[in-house]
């Protein structure tokens, strides 16, 4: 009960985080990228992974044109999840991507890139129709804050299980 507790706890702080956006450009597509971030390293805690080798660590992947710079390099640093370590993976194609848990594809690479379906992948995007084309979650802007929506039956088809958690957090298709 209290790793629950505590997880809810984590996730009750990155919702602190998806606050409205500084008023500038570039603040504020800092901003959403930091909160994004914030999200894909949280996936790692409430979805529940097909089994796994314990040394091998997590791995948060970017298809195509990196929007996160540094900022989600920064996010996962030094952090470890169920005793695994996180690694972030950047991928020019889709062929490339090998042992993957979370991979997200920005919005100008998803249409050229297609998405990935593969056993114990998590697919993120962060455009209108990622989801009816396959993704299993999609962030959207709303009222200047960071909100996702998630496709079930994709994460199922992937062997994923999302925590109720999550689905609660996001809009469950």
């Amino acid at each position: 009960m209290a790793l629950l507790t505590a997880r809810c706890f984590a996730l009750a702080a990155i919702l602190s985080l998806v606050s409205p956006f500084c008023s500038g450009q570039d603040g504020g597509a800092r901003l959403e990228y930091r909160v994004k971030a914030a999200f894909l390293f949280n996936f790692l805690k409430f979805v529940e992974w097909p089994a796994a080798a314990n040394d091998s660590p997590w791995v948060i992947g970017v298809l195509g044109r990196d929007p996160f710079g540094e900022v989600l390099d920064e996010t996962v640093r030094g952090k470890i999840v169920n005793g695994r370590k996180i690694e972030v993976r950047r991928y020019a194609k889709a062929g490339d991507v090998k042992d993957c848990n979370i991979l997200f594809i920005g919005r100008g690479d998803y249409e050229r890139a297609g998405i990935p379906l593969r056993a114990g992948l998590l697919t993120v995007g962060e455009v209108p129709g990622f989801l009816k084309s396959g993704g299993a979650i999609n962030f959207y802007l709303e009222d200047n804050r960071v909100r996702f929506e998630i496709r079930v039956s994709v994460a199922r088809a992937a062997g994923l299980h999302m925590s109720s958690q999550l689905l609660k957090l996001g809009s469950a298709l």
